[in-house]
């Protein structure tokens, strides 16, 4: 049987200031990395706009998860997915987000998640 291509997956759903769902998610991810679960991000549906650069949450005394993902390199978590459908119906290009990521199809992600061996929605 072959080695599974992530430990952990974690899945965030949610749109930005929309709860603690995504920062909690994000928690999680930088916990596993932490350590040394090999982890993947993968943003889906609203969720993709938690990567749009330039969010201000400040601005409506929030707190977003911007910084956090900054910080994503200095844990060695580097595997960043994309819902592809969603960042094309809300007309998102590679230059307007914060991460490098690799946008994926719904069967893409479908063999993510089969090569996973856990998988966390948030």
């Amino acid at each position: 049987m072959s080695r599974p291509d992530f430990d952990l997956l974690v899945i965030l759903t949610q749109p930005p200031l929309a709860g603690t769902a995504a920062k909690e998610g994000l928690d999680t991810a930088l916990v596993s990395a932490t350590f040394e679960q090999k982890t993947a991000l993968a943003f889906l549906g609203e969720g993709v706009l938690q990567l749009v650069k330039g969010q201000q949450p400040d601005q409506l005394q929030l707190k977003g998860i911007q910084s956090m993902l900054k910080a994503l390199p200095f844990y060695d978590l580097q595997a960043v997915y994309t819902d592809a459908l969603a960042l094309q119906q809300f007309s998102l290009s590679s230059d307007q987000l914060l991460l490098k990521n690799q946008p994926a199809t719904a069967e893409q992600l479908q063999q993510l998640i089969a090569k996973t061996t856990n998988t966390l929605v948030f």
